[in-house]
């Protein structure tokens, strides 16, 4: 190739600091195994001949594409392309933690595939478990966590929503007795076991029984028809950033609840990618 660019043996033997007459030879093996003249010689130097200019310029490229994939292959190994299936809960990405992460994460690894998969707490459990995710973002972890691991992303406080034209919203304190005989929005235990328990304790615990007059399965939807004046809801803090303008969050004082967004994945995971995603996590959940 040196050769071919400087269109002269002698010059390019230098710069390869090897003799003349072997640079010679190789160059003539070369030519009789490919049967054709790579070279025109002159009386001062050498020509690249038309089947020379084409080898040149493929093993350019070919060079050009072994660098290329070299570079991949590095990336790979070090988590900066690939790709990773997130899956998230409704609500999750209102937290502010996870759209953080995220773009986080985008910024440090531009090249890695990031597949946004929704799905509610339940669920990621079973898609995690059958590698249909990588990592999931949920309000409710599996009982049996043997082979997952687990990082705490964010705690949320369990309020109270209510339509602003609802009574209830001009009140300056608001405890579990005040929601008594109240229409409620909720929702069915098996989409969130977890959340559904922990509110139920809380209202056993204050002798308050729910009156739903309306089942609904996402937050959104919930808070919809809480604008509409339907019923009222718990909803966690972070309904602020996505609630309807007319619907007030306010605390229940006697309420003493919270919620845990939690990432899992599975312990034996080797993915380059999920490894610098969860790396990528944890540093901003340190600062």
């Amino acid at each position: 190739m040196k050769v071919a660019e400087l269109e002269h043996f002698g010059q390019a033997a230098e710069v390869l600091h090897v003799v003349q007459p072997a640079l010679s030879r190789q160059v003539k093996q070369l030519e009789e195994e490919l049967g054709v003249e790579l070279f025109e010689r002159l009386p001062r130097g050498v020509r690249l001949t038309g089947a020379g200019k084409v080898l040149l310029q493929r093993t350019r490229q070919l060079l050009h594409d072994v660098d290329r994939t070299i570079l991949a292959t590095r990336q790979a190994a070090q988590g900066k392309t690939g790709s990773v299936r997130l899956g998230f809960a409704d609500g999750a990405t209102y937290s502010g933690q996870l759209p953080a992460i995220i773009g986080r994460f985008r910024k440090r690894s531009p090249l890695v595939e990031l597949e946004l998969v929704p799905a509610s707490s339940v669920t990621q459990a079973s898609l995690l478990a059958n590698d249909s995710i990588d990592i999931g973002f949920a309000y409710w972890l599996p009982k049996e966590r043997k082979n997952v691991s687990h990082q705490v992303v964010n705690q949320e406080r369990i309020m109270v929503a209510m339509a602003q034209t609802n009574e209830l919203s001009t009140r300056k304190k608001i405890h579990m007795r005040d929601l008594k005989d109240r229409p409620f929005v909720w929702f069915n235990r098996s989409s969130s076991p977890m959340y559904y328990d922990l509110i139920a304790a809380e209202c056993s615990k204050a002798g308050l029984t729910l009156d739903v007059v309306q089942d609904a399965f996402l937050e959104s939807t919930m808070l919809s028809l809480v604008a509409a004046d339907i019923g009222i809801t718990f909803i966690t803090e972070a309904a602020q950033r996505r609630k309807p303008d007319n619907v007030v969050l306010a605390e229940v004082h006697d309420l003493n609840a919270t919620i845990t967004l939690t990432a899992m994945w599975r312990s034996d995971d080797n993915n380059p990618a999920l490894k610098e995603f969860i790396g990528t996590m944890r540093q901003h959940l340190k600062k």
